[in-house]
């Protein structure tokens, strides 16, 4: 499309996007309050919140469906503020503020990425790229939505802590940290740090971690905080053994159930009354475990690789490829990864979008890479291929497999990059080519 058409046609994509998005969060919002399975998470969050004001224990006291606060006492204390509303208020109010993070996320991440202010971009530059951004992770927004999750609210302090990196390292780990504590997947940052030897951010972790373990103590005590954290330990760290045919169902998207799936002889879903197991050959447990730490350890060890090969590459390489990079990892470091845990890929997907969409990397691999990964992570869903197949092909792992190819993007563009010492001069140029007249 050429330029004069898109600019004629802007106020005609504006409304469409809006409407777009209006819906995505009234879906979302009507799944939620007529959901009546199992509820959300916003319920779950709005019901420790409440016991938390009552002094009762959060978590071993279930809401009326019957599920159990699993998260660190933080983020029952943040939620306080919306214990006194009705819970469908609360619903509408919460989707509405993980939308706005979200497309804060992306605004962001984009204008630290390229330097520059993000509505002073081209505006078919940045409207081609977030579309296509939230194209391909649709999936998972739509999932998150639908439930009430965390995940977007650990996504924006993650993002905030790295678009204020070059202003105050310290204030960038504490939100780090923060993120950390509220759900543990972004614990894949600290590799990174830890690789690039940034003392005052690693210590801004450590401050964020404690601030965020400290904090409910204001409504609770200490002792009480302290027996909170403690539980969460057992329960959530500690409860996904391996022997666990639970953990192994279709609902967990991890490394671990994706080895369970293969080496522990259970089920993996059923369907129409029938059971199926992908078992290549059964492993003990204890083997199992030492295989999922070993491919962990090889995910720390890539992003300790790609931090000291790319040190001295141009900023779009060394740092926000690294963090995309370390996006492209977080679902997949945990024991327990659900579809909407993937809202992580948000910045990645920016990423390698920005790169193919301003002619950086024309490389064909890394195209053939991006292609794959929409494939297998969004493509294999039940809209597309039916209930059965869908769930078939996700106890194969194929959504894993999305996220791994998309990482290998990542990578493909830093090696494709660094031979282009020029790489900064050229996104200028490739946006500026870009603007209206």
């Amino acid at each position: 499309m050429s330029d004069d058409k898109f600019y004629k046609r802007l106020p005609i994509y504006r409304v469409l996007a809006a409407v777009v998005i209006l819906i995505t969060i009234a879906a979302g919002t009507i799944q939620q309050i007529n959901y009546t399975r199992w509820g959300s998470d916003t319920i779950v969050f709005t019901h420790a919140a409440r016991l938390m004001l009552r002094g009762q224990d959060i978590v071993n006291v279930p809401d009326h469906y019957g599920m159990f606060y699993v998260y660190p006492p933080l983020f029952a204390f943040l939620y306080i503020p919306l214990a006194f509303l009705p819970l469908e208020a609360v619903i509408v109010i919460w989707n509405i503020a993980s939308a706005v993070l979200l497309g804060w996320s992306m605004t962001a991440f984009y204008s630290g990425m390229t330097g520059r202010p993000f509505f002073s971009l081209p505006q078919k530059t940045r409207w081609t790229v977030c579309f296509f951004t939230a194209l391909l992770s649709a999936r998972f927004t739509m999932f998150h939505l639908s439930v009430g999750q965390s995940s977007i609210v650990v996504l924006a302090l993650a993002v905030l802590g790295l678009v204020s990196l070059s202003r105050h390292k310290l204030r960038s780990g504490i939100a780090i940290g923060l993120s950390i504590i509220i759900k543990i997947l972004t614990v894949p940052f600290v590799f990174w740090f830890l690789a690039r030897r940034n003392k005052k951010v690693l210590a801004g972790i450590v401050l964020g971690c404690l601030i965020g373990i400290l904090l409910p103590a204001l409504a609770v005590g200490i002792k009480k905080d302290f027996y909170y954290h403690q539980q969460w330990f057992d329960r959530v760290l500690l409860k996904n053994s391996a022997e666990d045919a639970e953990s192994i169902g279709i609902g967990n998207l991890s490394i671990r159930a994706q080895l369970g799936r293969f080496f522990l002889g259970a089920p993996a879903f059923g369907y129409q009354g029938r059971y199926y197991d992908f078992t290549i050959v059964q492993l003990p447990p204890r083997l199992i475990v030492l295989i999922e730490l070993l491919l962990m350890s090889m995910i720390a060890l890539a992003i300790v690789l790609y931090a000291h090969r790319y040190r001295s590459s141009p900023s779009l390489v060394s740092q926000w490829g690294g963090f995309a990079l370390v996006f492209s990892f977080v679902p997949s470091f945990s024991t327990w990864t659900e579809i909407n845990h993937l809202v992580f890929l948000v910045p990645p997907y920016l990423y390698v979008t920005h790169l193919w969409y301003n002619r950086l990397v024309t490389d064909r691999l890394f195209r053939v890479l991006v292609v794959l990964s929409f494939v297998f992570a969004t493509l294999t869903t039940k809209t597309f291929l039916g209930t059965f197949l869908s769930r078939w092909l996700t106890c194969l792992g194929f959504i894993m497999y999305g996220m791994l190819f998309l990482s290998a993007a990542i990578f493909r563009a830093a090696s494709c990059l660094g031979k282009s010492p020029e790489i900064e001069t050229a996104q200028q140029s490739s946006i500026i080519q870009k603007s209206p007249g």
